[in-house]
């Protein structure tokens, strides 16, 4: 069977890569001196609103959601020259129950913040006193390693620590202090804690936090490192793990131990020990490249490159390579990772921060630039950024479950995909069964239960699946019928069909306001109206139906009645109030001998009706106007027949097809006429000529000519 790894390989060529999204959770950054930057569009801007009582002096949190949103953060301010561990909410105030954490004075990794596994409002604060205790500390004797929990749910929604949770002291870690670290368990979901202590033991303590909380019995590994207490020349500073999870880098004032980490067990072992000159008053740290390809470390007021992937002593140190020749006057610079996978770097007592622009590029290809962020007037860097948990995960989250309805998928991967696959199990529908977009959607054309997969290559070549079992459920789909239209006042009732169980929405699409409830809606406004029928299953069914209002058409015409001549059409335009109107008629004889009259409809009645008596005699047209389906008022138009001939004309031209400038004689020659008739002659419809039956004139081409 072929293996994922090969299959994903596979997928690469047959999908085109696509560029990882952020996860919002570690985008705004507080830290060293009323500085902050949001990494929310994507790179680093400056945030001026920090608390102006927050002043970290090494690593502390912050924490927003995974929009990125601000929703806390930790840090210290000074007080009569002592040292208050507080939290401050996204309004910039210290919580209610924020005050007096145990924090050290001089410890590196003071605070890790890890959201509670069963509760997406919960956050574990973990703080860490130290071993060396100044006599300004509020409290005499140093608590190690502790915890508060953090419910966002209160003061407001702006957060505060559970009062019954504040500083518990973590079994074991009462000798920790300085060093405070965490990465994911393999499993992707768990969490582990690790701290080192020193006063009596020299050992790592590792905590796992799942589900059920923080498991209080530590994994123990030995370190080859000792320190007797108090410290001498050699101090202890911090401990960070590859963002894969495999290495554990361990920071002293002149040595760096390497280990190995083993994600599944928390077991630490020691590979070898990297010592360097530890000048002056120098504070090393470290930090890892987004593929945990190479360690980057600051000590000795430089920044070198190590490959971190020797395990090695030999070549380990043999690879390492000078970034920054001098990092003064970045006094004790400290490295973070960001967002995005950029590694900053602190100039302390400065309103910058430098940047490593590549850090997965060896050597001097990782672009080291001094001053890269600006962060303000008055905003200084110390020796500390945030730190974050590294944390690998691949989630599938979806919406929708509708039988030939979208589904929309989301992934929430963690870190930055290289590359994604889903494959939607659905074959029958051949290339849309599978999406290499982070978010995509899929239309299920037929009922069933669905297996759907994610595969996510990580940057750094660490791969993840995830499944999700999808059931597609049936819709109810309503039939409204076709459009109608109807007159003003009118009511017609749309029915959406009978469905057991299902709930009825009608909505008024022009105003989008709801408008009704149940299976039939009634009404006479005009509009475009909306039905949606929800099923058991959720499954939402919609049809649409346009209703038009006319208002009541008219017959305008005056006089209504009209009197012709036997043999001529009755020629009636009809006229109304309201554009778009026809007209219905039928008719009928009142008086006479008359014949021609019809039953018709359209604009105009032009029956041509002949008087067989040797009286007048009289058709009634019964006339009904109507537009769409609303019919108005009906009228009587009474059209009198005279007995006899009408009069009749004809004209003849004395030539046709002159040249310009000729004069023509027309003449008229009439029928019916009588003793004494009269002519009006017309050019193109216009009066011309003499009453007379013969009219002479100059006519230019095209002329129409005509005479009554």
């Amino acid at each position: 069977m072929i293996n994922r790894f090969t299959r994903f390989l596979i997928f690469s060529f047959l999908f085109s890569p696509f560029i990882g999204f952020p996860q919002g959770e570690f985008n705004n950054w507080y830290f060293g001196k009323h500085a902050g930057v949001t990494f929310n569009s994507g790179t680093p801007v400056a945030l001026t609103n920090c608390s102006l009582s927050f002043a970290a002096n090494h690593a502390n949190a912050s924490v927003s959601d995974s929009a990125g949103n601000l929703l806390f953060y930790a840090g210290e301010y000074y007080e009569s020259e002592n040292l208050q561990g507080t939290v401050t909410n996204r309004n910039h105030q210290i919580m209610p129950n924020g005050h007096n954490l145990y924090t050290g004075w001089d410890t590196h990794q003071n605070y890790l913040v890890v959201q509670k596994l069963d509760d997406d409002s919960s956050y574990y604060l973990f703080t860490m006193d130290e071993e060396w205790n100044p006599p300004s500390y509020p409290y005499p004797y140093p608590k190690g390693l502790t915890y508060s929990v953090i419910d966002m749910r209160l003061n407001g929604g702006l957060g505060d620590i559970v009062a019954t949770q504040k500083s518990i002291q973590v079994p074991g870690a009462n000798q920790a202090g300085q060093m405070l670290s965490g990465t994911r368990h393999k499993n992707n979901h768990d969490v582990w804690i690790t701290t080192r202590t020193y006063r009596y033991e020299n050992v790592y303590k590792t905590y796992r936090i799942t589900n059920t909380g923080l498991d209080t019995i530590p994994v123990i590994s030995n370190s080859s490192v000792h320190f007797p207490f108090p410290y001498t020349n050699s101090r202890p500073f911090m401990l960070r793990f590859s963002p894969d999870g495999n290495r554990l880098a361990c920071i002293y004032t002149d040595t760096m131990e390497y280990c190995q980490f083993n994600p599944q067990t928390g077991y630490i072992t020691p590979l070898f020990k990297v010592c360097f000159a530890g000048a002056g008053s120098n504070e090393p740290n470290v930090e890892f490249s987004i593929n945990s390809k190479y360690l980057y470390l600051s000590a000795d007021y430089k920044v070198f490159q190590y490959d971190a992937t020797k395990t090695d002593s030999t070549q380990f140190v043999q690879s390492k390579l000078i970034i920054v020749p001098s990092s003064n006057p970045y006094d004790e610079p400290w490295l973070q990772r960001g967002p995005d996978n950029r590694i900053y770097v602190t100039e302390v007592m400065r309103d910058s921060m430098a940047v490593i622009l590549n850090p997965t590029i060896q050597g001097a290809g990782c672009n080291f630039q001094k001053n890269a962020v600006y962060l303000g007037t008055g905003n200084h860097c110390n020796d500390g950024f945030p730190q974050f948990i590294e944390r690998y995960y691949a989630y599938i989250h979806h919406t929708g479950q509708c039988l030939n309805q979208q589904v929309l998928f989301y992934s929430i991967v963690w870190p930055t995909a290289d590359s994604i696959h889903w494959d939607f199990g659905d074959p029958a529908s051949g290339g849309s069964n599978y999406s290499n977009l982070p978010n995509p959607s899929h239309i299920y054309s037929n009922l069933g239960t669905y297996t759907v997969e994610l595969f996510v290559k990580h940057i750094d070549q660490r791969t993840d699946t995830a499944w999700q079992v999808v059931t597609i459920q049936p819709t109810y789909e309503p039939a409204l019928g076709p459009d109608r239209s109807v007159c003003t006042g009118t009511s017609v009732t749309f029915d959406a069909g009978a469905c057991t169980g299902c709930t009825y929405q009608w909505t008024d699409l022009t105003t989008m306001l709801p408008v009704g409830s149940g299976q039939t809606y009634t009404t006479s406004q005009a509009g475009t109206y909306e039905a949606a029928v929800t099923n058991t299953f959720g499954c939402i069914g919609r049809d649409t139906v346009q209703l038009i209002t006319n208002p009541q058409p008219a017959v305008t015409n005056n006089p209504l009645s009209k009197t012709i001549c036997s043999g001529e059409s009755t020629n009636v335009a009809l006229t109304s109030n309201e554009p778009g109107t026809n007209f219905y008629w039928t008719a009928a004889l009142t008086s006479g001998n008359i014949t021609g009259f019809t039953p018709d409809s359209g604009l105009v009645i032009n029956q041509i009706l002949t008087n067989n008596g040797s009286s007048a005699g009289i058709v009634t047209y019964h006339i009904v106007p109507k537009v769409g389906g609303c019919s108005g008022t009906a009228v009587i138009f009474p059209v009198t027949v005279n007995p006899g001939d009408s009069a009749k004309v004809s004209i003849s031209a004395s030539t046709n097809n002159v040249c310009s400038g000729t004069s023509v004689t027309f003449q008229a020659f009439p029928t019916n006429g009588g003793s004494t008739p009269s002519y009006q002659w017309k050019i193109n419809g216009s009066n011309a000529g003499p009453d007379s039956p013969i009219y002479t004139y100059n006519p230019a081409s095209g002329d129409l000519v005509s005479c009554i």
